[in-house]
């Protein structure tokens, strides 16, 4: 009989389980915007709260995400790259002040304020987290000893 009964528990569990959405409902404003916006957008992932939808997904070779509120808003971008796809006036700018050293990565975050570059520069002891506006201005630079070494 417990055997029944766990079986039983298992079965009705698992069932509920399958029937939830793998993907969470997105309403029409959002899909919208979605597609009006980053139309060549592939592997797609959403992740829905009651306020807001966001987007993960890759756009060419950059990683994206986008977060759209329900009225079908952009409310922020975060892009994820190397210092190729940098704007050539930003990238002179950090060239020019952290001359010798490796830009190893780029997080890109756009809302209303406008856009700012979150770049990690390397040497062979330091790592750099510098804040950069659009115009290469630097507005922030943390330094941090290399662990990796």
């Amino acid at each position: 009989m417990k055997l029944f009964i766990l079986t039983a528990v298992l079965s009705l569990g698992l069932n509920a389980m399958a029937a939830v959405p793998a993907t969470p409902a997105v309403n029409e404003k959002v899909m919208k915007t979605f597609n009006q916006v980053f139309a060549g957008a592939r592997d797609v992932q959403w992740n829905a709260t009651a306020g807001y939808s966001e987007a993960s997904f890759r756009s060419g070779a950059i990683a994206t995400r986008a977060v759209i509120d329900n009225s079908g808003a952009l409310i922020r971008t975060i892009r994820y790259y190397g210092q190729n796809e940098l704007p050539s006036n930003v990238l002179y700018k950090i060239r020019k002040q952290y001359d010798g050293k490796a830009i190893f990565g780029v997080t890109e975050v756009t809302n209303t304020a406008g856009t700012l570059y979150h770049v990690v520069i390397k040497d062979s002891r330091n790592l750099f987290n510098v804040t950069v506006d659009n115009n290469g201005s630097v507005l922030k630079t943390v330094k941090y000893k290399r662990g990796d070494l």
